[in-house]
């Protein structure tokens, strides 16, 4: 009998997606498989996951930051954290798979995300074999069988390595090599840590490189500038700032930095569909 390939010393089969999605962990919060044909619509959905959501059965109209997809059997729904979603039933039931999940590692959560360009709709992305394995895993979990946990997150890589083939931007840039990497890291590391109101230049400052190479390292890797993700980083801090009834959106604004909190809460909107105010009334809602 004859191995396919024959691996020779110091080198193992690798290829350009698993080699990216391998850096990633995922830490699962919740799953489930809905069978509803009462619940006519869901309104003004906000969670602080990630969620996959796949059709098994059905129709329905889905509207996602302002967005509106008109789904069916096969269709997979990728939902950032702290996106406002609803979904309009359009035939009598609707079948459905979930899974709610943060993802950790070499690179943070919105980089994974960034991975699949935002795209939120994967049409007709899921045949009957992944139904089957889709079925198999969250039926495991239900029962809680041992390795139920390792099952789902196998099933998070899975779906991820089909919406990546699926999506047909390149993942990373060519021109990245390994000094770009570590430079985003680095300055990825800074972000995270820092809680002062730093510019681009003073982050490259720390990092001894110029704007216009950090820019390239950033772009390069997650497709976003330095810019951006000194102001994605300030929103979503602002996301756990919110949950304190006792700060004002002012006072908010101002330990992020902002210099007037109009200018706070019009980034705000445009990042998550809804005003600082509004997001808190929906999500810190009381039951």
């Amino acid at each position: 009998m004859k191995y396919r390939n024959l691996l020779i010393p110091d080198q193992s089969c690798s290829d350009s997606v698993s080699s990216v999605l391998q850096k990633y962990q995922y830490q699962i919060f919740a799953y489930r498989h809905t069978f509803q044909n009462r619940v006519r619509q869901l309104s003004n959905v906000l969670i602080p996951h990630i969620k996959l959501a796949v059709i098994r059965q059905g129709e329905c109209s889905v509207t996602i930051q302002g967005q509106t997809f008109h789904a069916g059997p096969g269709d997979l729904f990728l939902i950032p954290p702290y996106l406002l979603h609803s979904a309009q039933f359009i035939t009598d039931s609707l079948e459905t798979y979930e899974l709610l999940f943060q993802v950790s590692g070499l690179f943070n959560q919105e980089q994974w995300l960034t991975l699949f360009h935002h795209q939120l709709w994967f049409k007709q992305l899921i045949d009957e074999p992944t139904f089957v394995l889709i079925r198999y895993w969250i039926g495991n979990a239900e029962k809680q069988n041992a390795g139920y946990v390792l099952g789902l997150q196998h099933l998070i890589s899975l779906l991820a390595v089909m919406m990546l083939k699926n999506n047909q931007g390149p993942f990373i840039s060519a021109s990245a090599d390994s000094a770009m990497l570590s430079t985003a890291e680095k300055f990825l590391y800074e972000l995270e840590k820092s809680d002062e109101a730093l510019s681009v230049q003073d982050y490259c400052d720390r990092l001894h490189v110029s704007q216009s190479y950090l820019c390239r390292c950033t772009l390069a890797i997650i497709q976003l500038s330095p810019q951006s993700l000194i102001i994605q980083h300030r929103l979503y801090r602002s996301l756990t700032l919110l949950a304190d009834p006792d700060l004002s959106v002012r006072q908010i604004s101002e330990q992020l930095h902002y210099l007037h909190p109009s200018y706070f809460s019009k980034q705000f909107k445009a990042t998550f569909s809804l005003t600082p105010n509004a997001y808190r009334r929906i999500y810190y809602r009381k039951p």
